[in-house]
């Protein structure tokens, strides 16, 4: 390793060693080898120096976790999104080149903490607004056509499996986070925490670039899961049965099929 590479882990040392709630010996010496490097320039001693880029790294950590997660920070308040951010930034310093996934830990940390847990809906809009960014920046594909499905021989429409498009996501939770989310979104007050009833959402992002989000009956949630996972057309029209009847269950997953491919969800036929 170059001297270059050396300074340049030692300064990364520090930055992580100056936002972690306990620095560990091996790091404070680091740390120190790291300033006995730093020298004075314009009557700023090397503390102060380093201090301004430390507080400069958990500034720009803080706005990424700002901009991923801007309802959530509406919906905790500035005392309680600083407390988030400080604590988040302390136990999951970023160990990433690119800042788009810094924050993908972050509601593991708000289920774990010991503050942040007593308080479900919080871990779940964070959730909610990862996979919405997923969604977002998915890579794109091309779409198939319902006309596709309809040209297959009706000896294979048994045997039909489904690739969804990258962009489909599957969101559950045991509250209303989403109806909070919207809430906020349309500057309206949100709702009462309400765990009562479990709930799922699909997002996908449409072929008009726009991200959106519908949610999912029992059945519906239980079709797509099965689809997503390898399941034929005709093990759907089985599984189907525990919600319809005979008759109604592959009318069902027809139309369910129909409106999938309407909205863009449906990359390829197998």
């Amino acid at each position: 390793m170059s001297q270059l590479q050396q300074l340049q882990h030692a300064f990364m040392d520090y930055l992580l060693a100056s936002a972690a709630v306990d620095t560990p010996p091996t790091l404070a010496q680091t740390t120190q080898t790291f300033k006995d490097k730093i020298a004075e320039q314009g009557g700023i001693n090397a503390d102060i120096r380093m201090q301004i880029y430390a507080n400069a790294y958990r500034i720009r950590l803080t706005e990424t976790l700002e901009t991923d997660h801007e309802m959530l920070g509406i919906y905790l308040g500035d005392e309680l999104f600083e407390r988030m951010a400080k604590g988040y930034i302390a136990s999951q310093p970023s160990a990433f080149t690119s800042l788009r996934s810094f924050a993908d830990a972050l509601p593991d940390y708000l289920t774990q903490d010991a503050f942040f847990s007593q308080y479900p809906i919080i871990a779940d809009i964070a959730r909610f607004e990862r996979r919405l960014l997923n969604a977002f920046d998915a890579f794109d594909t091309e779409r198939a056509t319902f006309a596709r499905l309809q040209a297959l021989p009706a000896e294979q429409w048994p045997g039909c499996q489904l690739r969804f498009h990258p962009s489909v996501q599957l969101f559950q939770c045991n509250s209303n986070a989403v109806e909070t989310w919207q809430a906020l979104k349309q500057q309206a007050s949100p709702p009462s925490p309400d765990y009562q009833g479990k709930r799922a959402w699909l997002l996908w992002r449409g072929e008009s670039r726009l991200t959106e989000f519908i949610s999912l009956s029992e059945y519906q949630l239980a079709l797509l899961l099965g689809f997503i996972g390898g399941a034929t057309f005709a093990e759907q029209c089985e599984m189907m049965l525990a919600f319809f009847s005979d008759a109604q269950a592959p009318m069902q997953v027809l139309q369910a099929l129909q409106a999938w491919f309407q909205m863009g969800l449906i990359r390829d036929i197998a």
